[in-house]
């Protein structure tokens, strides 16, 4: 067989395996995970730790780290969890009988593949309070020891970043990351953008409302706090949805003019999304952040930080206002007053299809593509072996 039939035939049989690093909270990451399996939907789907309550029916999972003692660890969290994926996945027998790898997550990391394998990883972030999160421990209780504890993983971590062929990572921020954090050669990285169903939104869900929109997990890192002090004190309307452990504190510190939806369904977050004047995010240093672009994606101009991925989601003037992390939200409030005597240039159309280049087909595409990419990289046959066979 020729090495373009080798290539091919990796490629078109059913020896390519998926491996996620586990089903934990429906999350970005998850989601992702799943949706690969979609791309390449003949291939076994293996995850470290499975929880078929979160899973979708189109899919089915096989746990990967078995045995008592992991399995136990793998349910406690924490460092013990950390330890059952070191131990559970440098050896992950079932995947090693495959021509072609591709992993989600960072775990599998620590997966030693046999040398003809080719592996392509899929990186959502470094480990950010190991790496640009760091600044935050200076504050935090026994500060010195975990920044002990972090250099450990650090270095312990360092030798797992360099075994697969091509990385991919979901922005060209996490790719920056990478190369600085982890040491990779950046032509050995690709960015391919999450999957986000954008076709499932449409400026048509509903007439623009009077208010303003945030939506997300209402956790520390969102900065939802920033938000509702920028609205204190503007005659505008904001509705806060989505739910998590700093709703409580939000709901005492807002206004009147705030409305908490708590969760909602889907139908609900298209009207919601399309309904809106503009979306406000703030959320830190975003590794790509899919709620701006599902509010692109409805035709909703995008308030959002100017920082992480989200900067490079705002085109300034076409599709929505950037402004800055302040700890009062007063540059909020000043880009929801520029929006509100400027609008933006883009109508609600040009503003639905620039966020096209992030939909589910693309990632299809492009995930592919670098798979196919990575197959011929991979190749060892000698310059000189064609002339004998």
């Amino acid at each position: 067989m020729s090495d373009e039939g080798e290539r091919s035939s990796k490629l078109s049989d059913p020896n390519l395996v998926l491996a996620h690093w586990g089903e934990h909270a429906n999350g970005g990451g998850d989601r992702l995970a799943w949706e690969l399996s979609r791309v390449f939907e003949d291939a076994p789907f293996f995850v470290g730790w499975r929880d078929p309550t979160v899973e979708p029916d189109d899919v089915d999972a096989e746990q990967l780290i078995d045995g008592r003692f992991l399995k136990r660890a793998l349910e406690r969290g924490g460092l013990a969890r950390q330890f059952a994926h070191l131990l559970g996945w440098q050896v992950a027998e079932p995947l090693r009988e495959y021509d072609v790898l591709v992993t989600s997550g960072n775990e599998p990391l620590f997966y030693v593949p046999p040398d003809d394998q080719t592996w392509v990883a899929y990186i959502h972030h470094t480990n950010r309070r190991q790496s640009d999160q760091i600044d935050e421990v200076a504050s935090a209780r026994f500060a010195s020891l975990k920044l002990l504890l972090y250099y450990a993983i650090r270095v312990a971590y360092d030798h797992n970043t360099h075994k697969p062929d091509l990385f991919v990572v979901n922005s060209e921020v996490v790719k920056r990351r990478v190369v600085r954090y982890w040491g990779v050669d950046e032509e050995r990285i690709r960015v391919v953008y999450p999957p986000v169903e954008t076709a499932a939104y449409s400026p048509d869900d509903a007439e623009t409302g009077d208010y303003y929109l945030t939506l997300s997990r209402l956790d520390w890192h969102k900065d939802i706090d920033g938000i509702i002090e920028a609205f204190d004190g503007l005659d505008q309307r904001l509705i806060v949805a989505g739910d998590g452990p700093e709703r409580e504190s939000l709901e005492r510190m807002a206004g009147e003019n705030v409305e908490f939806a708590g969760f909602v369904s889907e139908e609900r977050k298209r009207e919601l999304l399309a309904g809106a004047k503009a979306f406000v995010f703030n959320g830190r240093d975003e590794d790509f952040g899919i709620a701006p672009v599902e509010a692109l994606a409805a035709g909703t101009p995008l308030l959002g930080i100017d920082e992480g991925m989200t900067r490079y989601q705002v085109v300034p003037g076409k599709n929505g206002h950037r402004h800055s992390r302040e700890s009062d939200g007063r540059s909020i409030a000043e880009s929801i007053t520029r929006f509100e005597s400027e609008g933006v240039e883009w109508s609600p159309g040009e503003i639905a299809s620039f966020a096209d280049r992030f939909s589910v087909s693309t990632f299809h595409e492009r995930m592919k593509d670098t798979v196919t990419e990575a197959v011929e990289r991979s190749q060892t046959v000698p310059d000189w072996y064609d002339q004998y066979r």
